[in-house]
C-alpha cells in the first residue's frame, strides 16, 4: 500500500507546513509591529480613517481670524497690543464662555501703555487664556519655557501650552496632555480653555490646573506625558471663523459670541504657524489656531485617541496574522487569493475606523504585511509539500514498477526535474499502474474461473477414481489448485480498504487460527505454546485476512521447526497503542540474503525437504495484509530462535486516513 502510506505522509507534511507558515506570519507581524519599520503605513491608515470620519461642524466654537482681509484693513503685522485690548473688550462685552488667544506675548513691546492696556482688558474680562511656548534658543540648543510677560500672566485666567507633535512624516496628529522642561507641568491651551468654560470631561486629561510661570526645571530635558491622537472635524476651514477686522470695527452682531468658546489666532498665509495634518497633508497646511480648535473639540467630546498598550498590540497582531490560515488550507488558490485580499482590506478599513468608533488606535502595518505575505508563503510551502510528495511517489514508483514498463527517474534525476516534469512522470507511471492493474484483474479472473474451476473438477474426479491415477496426478493438481487459491487470497489482501474495516478482537482470532494446526503439530511432534493475553485486544481490521496471516505464520513455523521443539504464538501490546502478534520457533539463524527476500513474492526458504513445497506467497501475503492494515511485518533471529512478527495499529488510533 505505498500510495496510501505516501498520502498519509503528505497529509502530515501538509499539517506541518501550516505550522511553519503560521510561525513565519507571526514573526512578520510581531517584528514589524515592535520595530516600527512601517510606521508610515500606520499613519496612512490613520489618515484614511480621518478622511472617512467627518464630524458635524461645531456651533459653539468660533475662530477670530487674523486673515488677509484684516491685514489689508489694519496694516501689516505685528499690530499694537492696544488693538488686541480693544478686540478683547468687544468680545467680552458679548459674554463668551471663554477667550483663548493663540498669540505669543513672550516679550515686552515698545509701547508700555499698550502692554498695560492689554493687561487691563484681560483682567476686566476674567475669562482669557494665554499661551505658553516651549522653544529652543537655536537649532539643537537649550529648550526654554516661554510664558507670557509677567503683567499679562498675572491677570490671565489660565495659561496653556500650544504646540503639537509632528510624526516621522511631518504630519500633526498627536498632542501630549502634559509637557515641560524638567517636569511635565504644563497642560494644553485647549484643556485650560475647556476648564474655564466648564466643559472639560473628567476623563479627557489629568487634574486640571494652571502651571505656574517661572517653575524651576530640574533639568533641561523635555518631559512629555500622556500622548493622545486627536480627531479633525474636517479639512482646513471647517471650524467657523470670522475676520478679526470685522469684529474690531463692530460689523458682527454681539450675540454671535454669546456663550461660545472663542479662539483668536492667525490664519493669513505667512503669518503664524501652519501645520500639515491628516486632512490636509502638505498641500494645504492648517493654521495653528484651527489645529488648537480641533484639539479642543476632541477633548471636549471625549474623542482623544489612546494607542493600545505595547503588549496588547503585539498579541493582537500575532492573533490576526494567522487568521488567513483558517481558509487558505481549505480553499483553491484563486479563492484563497481573493479571501486573503479581502482580509487585508477588511483589517485596514477596521483599523482606520477604530479611532472614530472607539477612540482606540491599533497600528496595523504588521498585520497588513503578514496578510499580504500569507498567500505567497502558503502557496510556496504548499508547492514544497506537493514537490516532496511527488518525489516520494516517483521513488516508490521507481521501486515498485518494472523498469521496462515506465522509465522512472533515478533519485539524482528526480532532484533536477521541474515541477511540471514531475507531474508528467507521475501521471505516466499512474497510467502504467492502471494498465498493470487491469492485466492483474484479467489474470485473476482467468485463475479464478478458467483455471481454478477445471482443476477443482479434475481433483474431485480423481479422488473418486483409480488409486494409481490418484498417486500420480493428485499431488501436482492439488499444488496447482493451491497456487490458484493463494493468488486469489493475495489479490484480496492487496485490495484491502481500511475504510471498510471493522473492530475485531485479535486474541480470539489467534486462538481460532492456531486451533486448525493441532493435528499437524501432533504429527510433527511440535507442541504449540500460546502466550496470549486473557483480556481482549481490539483492533480495526479484516478478520479473514488476519486469520489467514496468523495461519500462514504458524504453518511456516511447523514446517521448519526441528522435531521436539516448541512453536510459540504470542500477542503483545506496545506502549504507543500498537499491537504485535508473533510466532517463534527454534532454528539456526537465517542468512542475510535470505532474510532480505523472505517477504517478497515467490520467495521460499531453502531449508530441507520443505524447500520443494509451498507457493512462495505465504510470507508475501502476511506482509501485504500487514501493510493493508497500516502496519508492518518482519523477522528476527537470535539465541537459536526465529521470530516472525506483525505490528498493527490498535483500535484507539481513531479513524484511519481517508484517501480521496
Amino acid at each position: 500500500m505505498p500510495g496510501r502510506t505516501s498520502f498519509r505522509t503528505f497529509r502530515r507534511c501538509f499539517a506541518s507546513e501550516v505550522v511553519r507558515v503560521a510561525l513565519l506570519l507571526l514573526l512578520i507581524a510581531v517584528s514589524i509591529s515592535s520595530s516600527g519599520l512601517l510606521t508610515r503605513v500606520d499613519h496612512l491608515v490613520f489618515d484614511l480613517g480621518q478622511r472617512l470620519n467627518w464630524r458635524p461642524v461645531p456651533d459653539d466654537v468660533l475662530i477670530v481670524a487674523i486673515d488677509e482681509d484684516s491685514l489689508d484693513l489694519l496694516g501689516r503685522w505685528p499690530w499694537s497690543r492696544d488693538r488686541h485690548a480693544r478686540l478683547l473688550r468687544t468680545l467680552c462685552a458679548s459674554d463668551p464662555a471663554v477667550v483663548a488667544i493663540d498669540i505669543a506675548f513672550s516679550e515686552k513691546s515698545d509701547e508700555p501703555f499698550a502692554d498695560a492696556a492689554l493687561a487691563d482688558a484681560i483682567a476686566a474680562c476674567g475669562r482669557v487664556v494665554l499661551p505658553l511656548v516651549i522653544e529652543s534658543t537655536r537649532v539643537g540648543g537649550q529648550l526654554l519655557e516661554t510664558p507670557p510677560i509677567q503683567p499679562l500672566a498675572a491677570v490671565a485666567a489660565g495659561i496653556g501650552r500650544i504646540g503639537v507633535r509632528l510624526d516621522e512624516d511631518g504630519i500633526a496628529r498627536s498632542v501630549d496632555l502634559r509637557e515641560g522642561v524638567g517636569t511635565a507641568a504644563w497642560p494644553l491651551l485647549a484643556e485650560e480653555t475647556l476648564r474655564l468654560a466648564g466643559r472639560l470631561r473628567a476623563t479627557s486629561a489629568g487634574t486640571a490646573g494652571s502651571g505656574a510661570a517661572g517653575t524651576a526645571a530640574a533639568s533641561h530635558l523635555l518631559v512629555r506625558e500622556e500622548m493622545r491622537r486627536f480627531e479633525f472635524v474636517g479639512p482646513p476651514g471647517s471650524v467657523p471663523r470670522v475676520s478679526y477686522a470685522q469684529v474690531l470695527v463692530g460689523n458682527m452682531p454681539p450675540e454671535m459670541f454669546a456663550g461660545k468658546i472663542v479662539l483668536v489666532g492667525a490664519t493669513a498665509v505667512g503669518l503664524g504657524d501652519f501645520l500639515p495634518t491628516p486632512v490636509s497633508a502638505l498641500s494645504q497646511p492648517m493654521p495653528g489656531v484651527e489645529v488648537q480648535a480641533n484639539v479642543l473639540l476632541s477633548m471636549r467630546d471625549g474623542r482623544l485617541i489612546s494607542a493600545l498598550p505595547t503588549l496588547s498590540t503585539l498579541l493582537l497582531a500575532a492573533l490576526l496574522a494567522v487568521v488567513p490560515l483558517l481558509w487558505l488550507p481549505r480553499l483553491m488558490p484563486l479563492a484563497g487569493l481573493l479571501a486573503s485580499s479581502l482580509w487585508v482590506l477588511a483589517v485596514g478599513t477596521a483599523c482606520a475606523l477604530l479611532p472614530g468608533l472607539l477612540q482606540r488606535w491599533f497600528p496595523p502595518a504588521g498585520v497588513l504585511l503578514a496578510g499580504l505575505f500569507a498567500f505567497p508563503l502558503w502557496s510556496w510551502r504548499r508547492l514544497e509539500a506537493a514537490r516532496r510528495h511527488l518525489d516520494q511517489e516517483l521513488r516508490q514508483l521507481r521501486a515498485s514498477l518494472p523498469q521496462r514498463e515506465v522509465a522512472v527517474a533515478s533519485p539524482a534525476e528526480i532532484r533536477r526535474l521541474g515541477f511540471e516534469q514531475r507531474i508528467a512522470w507521475v501521471q505516466a507511471a499512474q497510467r502504467t499502474m492502471q494498465a498493470l492493474e487491469a492485466q492483474r484483474n484479467e489474470a485473476l479472473a482467468f485463475i479464478s474461473h478458467d483455471l481454478r474451476a477445471p482443476l477443482a473438477g479434475v481433483v474431485s474426479q480423481l479422488e473418486s477414481g483409480d488409486a494409481c491415477d490418484q498417486a500420480r496426478l493428485l499431488p501436482a493438481l492439488r499444488r496447482a489448485l493451491g497456487m490458484a487459491q493463494s493468488f486469489l487470497w493475495l489479490a484480496r489482501a492487496e485490495a484491502l480498504d481500511r475504510k471498510a474495516m471493522e473492530e475485531i478482537e485479535l486474541t480470539s482470532l489467534m486462538h481460532q487460527a492456531v486451533d486448525e494446526f493441532h493435528s499437524l503439530a501432533r504429527q510433527r511432534q511440535l507442541p504449540l505454546v500460546r502466550q496470549l493475553p486473557d483480556e481482549p485486544v481490539w483492533i480495526d481490521g479484516d478478520f479473514e485476512s488476519l486469520q489467514r496471516s496468523v495461519a500462514n505464520l504458524v504453518h511456516n513455523a511447523l514446517h521448519h521447526a526441528p522435531r521436539g521443539t516448541a512453536v510459540t504464538i504470542g500477542l503483545d501490546c506496545a506502549g504507543d497503542g500498537d499491537v504485535e502478534l508473533w510466532v517463534r520457533n527454534a532454528g539456526p539463524a537465517l542468512p542475510a540474503d535470505l532474510v532480505a527476500r523472505l517477504f517478497k513474492r515467490f520467495s521460499r526458504g531453502e531449508r530441507g525437504a520443505s524447500a520443494s513445497s509451498g507457493t512462495g506467497l505465504g510470507l508475501y501475503y502476511v506482509r501485504a495484509v500487514a501493510e493493508g492494515h497500516g502496519g508492518q511485518a518482519g523477522v528476527e533471529c537470535s539465541d537459536g530462535a526465529i521470530r516472525f512478527w506483525v505490528r498493527l495499529p490498535g483500535a484507539d488510533r481513531g479513524e484511519p486516513e481517508r484517501v480521496p
